[in-house]
């Protein structure tokens, strides 16, 4: 997991299993922390993750970034771009290219 703003790497990684909310379903929370922007966690269902969130802590609420005036509670990632027929298929839900945000707009 990297940073959504600037895409440096994160530090103090944590990754919680949630184990047994579906059976056969792999439910996880990884979280980490940006020397300049905080604490970020996202959630993974068998899938990759959609958003990473800016928390304020890990595991904890979420958190309110003001970016070129513009507030962001979220960040998209590129599996959530893909055509709904490539997200159905079978895929590694920690493969790095999915979990990559989109640039902010200037």
């Amino acid at each position: 997991m990297r940073c959504p703003i600037c895409d440096g790497p994160l530090r103090d990684v944590l990754i919680r299993d949630l184990g047994g909310v579906t059976a056969g379903i792999t439910w996880q929370i990884h979280a980490g922390k940006c020397e300049e922007h905080g604490w970020f966690q996202t959630e993974i269902v068998s899938r990759p993750p959609r958003e990473i969130f800016a928390v304020t802590r890990p595991f904890g609420a979420a958190r309110r970034i003001v970016i070129n005036g513009r507030e962001h509670f979220s960040f998209s990632t590129s599996w959530n771009d893909l055509p709904q027929q490539d997200r159905r298929q079978k895929v590694d839900p920690l493969d790095a290219s999915y979990w990559q945000t989109k640039p902010l707009a200037k």
